[in-house]
């Protein structure tokens, strides 16, 4: 019988954002220097929005709710604040859609009711991903919390964990053995990608041999809830921890690495599987030669920093991240080029990109033309046209 887990709140480890304020007529209003910084959608009409405030001392995230597209908010509902000079607790949001949230990365806050309430739950660890396919709720977490620095010698095992009631309850799933957070890996690494509500992918760190990283990521493949795993290795060579991996609707692997990211640029090589990770192909790279001589396959990135990728077809993978616009490959990796008109900007960039089906998607950035706004884009043409909205409140 699988060991459950209470998630049991704990109201030390997180403490209340400020309410809302309300103007001479009483009418609830948003904070000043709100930003919509992240995103989870449904569907391409119902989604929910993280909204920062940045205070003079103190920061905090609310979340809003979407029924029109991004066109226009809920007034966003308080969640968690932190001191400004701090971290901030939690980074990436969720949601099934039975009304259950997860905002996450390191610490954990559910809601199960739409987002209109929202409590902290009591974690080992560091929270990695949490992934929901319909009344399935996986998370990814580090068994203990993550080292404090890479000089740390301490070894900490992943841990998966499944819910089947909103995140009420957790059962444990079995890990792959040598699925570990490297001491060099101070933040904590680990990736979770469910194909369907049995089978997913899980990645782990760099292995790291004598204090130096391999150039491999260990993967594994489990087609029965982690009963058994299949062990692969994703080849990124002389790159770090960074990447982005993303699974297409017929079944295949994309697999972004990133070198040091620095002045705005950063290099990367794409890979591509079509057998289940067994093996892979390079498909583009940037790399500095034994010489220090800057060397890119035609159609290859350098400038911008990597964040994710969605790979919508065996072809066709989008890729968004800090100082880049929207990027799109259309030939399986080999050639990137920015989708015009541009969205997002060398400066700010983009956040979250999500694609529904090969022609509908959702992308959040920073627009130049937008004066650096957050703004939501919309396709229904396979981003052969967009739809500009800079978030308002209803």
């Amino acid at each position: 019988m699988p060991l459950v887990i209470s998630s049991v709140a704990n109201s030390a480890s997180l403490h209340a954002a400020h309410s809302p304020t309300s103007d001479v007529t009483g009418k609830t209003t948003v904070p000043p220097n709100t930003s919509l910084t992240n995103i989870a959608f449904l569907n391409p009409s119902r989604g929910f929005g993280v909204f920062t405030v940045q205070g003079p001392v103190t920061c905090s995230d609310r979340v809003g709710l979407t029924s029109n597209g991004g066109t226009t908010f809920s007034v966003p509902v308080p969640v968690v604040s932190w001191p400004c000079a701090s971290l901030a607790p939690v980074r990436s949001l969720a949601f099934d859609d039975h009304g259950d949230g997860f905002l996450y990365g390191p610490k954990l806050l559910i809601t199960h009711n739409g987002g209109t309430t929202w409590s902290p739950s009591r974690q080992l660890g560091a929270v990695l991903s949490v992934g929901a396919l319909g009344d399935s709720i996986w998370m990814l977490q580090t068994s203990g919390p993550v080292p404090s620095s890479a000089s740390d010698s301490s070894r900490n095992p992943l841990r998966l964990l499944s819910s089947t009631n909103g995140g009420r309850t957790w059962s444990i799933l079995p890990t792959p053995p040598g699925a570990v957070v490297q001491p060099a890996d101070a933040t904590g690494t680990g990736w979770l990608v469910r194909t369907n509500q049995k089978s997913a992918y899980l990645a782990s760190s760099p292995r790291v041999l004598k204090g130096k990283q391999v150039d491999a990521t260990p993967l594994w493949f489990t087609t029965n809830s982690g009963a058994t795993w299949s062990n692969r290795t994703i080849p990124c060579r002389g790159f770090r921890a960074d990447m982005a991996f993303s699974v297409a609707p017929d079944g295949t692997i994309f697999d972004v690495c990133a070198g040091e990211p620095g002045t705005g640029n950063q290099l990367k090589e794409t890979l591509r599987s079509t057998n289940e990770g067994r093996s892979w192909q390079i498909r583009s790279m940037c790399h500095f030669s034994t010489t220090n001589v800057l060397r890119c396959t035609p159609g290859s990135q350098f400038s911008g920093y990597l964040g994710e990728i969605d790979a919508v077809s065996s072809s066709t993978v989008y890729l968004v991240g800090g100082r880049s616009s929207l990027e799109v490959s259309r030939d399986g990796g080999i050639r990137w080029t920015v989708v015009p008109p541009g969205l997002g900007s060398s400066a700010g960039g983009t956040v979250r990109v999500i694609f529904f089906s090969p022609s509908a998607g959702i992308v959040l950035g920073n627009g130049d033309l937008e004066n650096e706004r957050p703004t939501l884009w919309t396709t229904k043409d396979s981003a052969a046209h967009w739809t500009a909205r800079e978030p308002r409140f209803s």
